[in-house]
């Protein structure tokens, strides 16, 4: 009985550590994310035309974000990527349209799944 209650106590040690991470990977996605955003905004205004596909390097950016920032990959964190990626590709194609056209929803699960894969793996 003695060696089951030392074993419990020892048993969840990386449960804080990766809690930790966790939010670290958090903020590599949300930096991703901007730095996507920015990209993807700044070709807008200096190009002078709209390119939707753009939004795939959001996803990208946010998922490297994520993983380098939590030193590895996690389901998890791949779920809250994809969103954060999602969320940052709707916002943008809202800024540059002024409303989001309905066709560039390609780009937009692209990008959740592009975020989710590398954050996870």
């Amino acid at each position: 009985m003695l060696s089951s209650t030392v074993m419990n106590g020892t048993e969840n040690t990386n449960y804080n550590e990766d809690k930790s991470n966790l939010g670290k990977g958090i903020l590599g996605a949300l930096l991703g994310a901007g730095l996507g955003v920015g990209a993807m905004f700044a070709f807008y205004s200096f190009a002078g035309f709209r390119f939707p596909l753009l939004g795939v390097g959001i996803g990208i950016l946010t998922g490297y974000g994520a993983k380098t920032l939590f030193k590895g990959g996690d389901s998890t964190l791949g779920f809250i990527s994809g969103g954060i990626a999602l969320a940052a590709v709707v916002g943008t194609l809202f800024l540059m349209y002024g409303t989001f056209p309905l066709i560039s929803i390609i780009s937009v699960i692209v990008s959740a799944t592009l975020a989710y894969r590398i954050a996870s793996s």
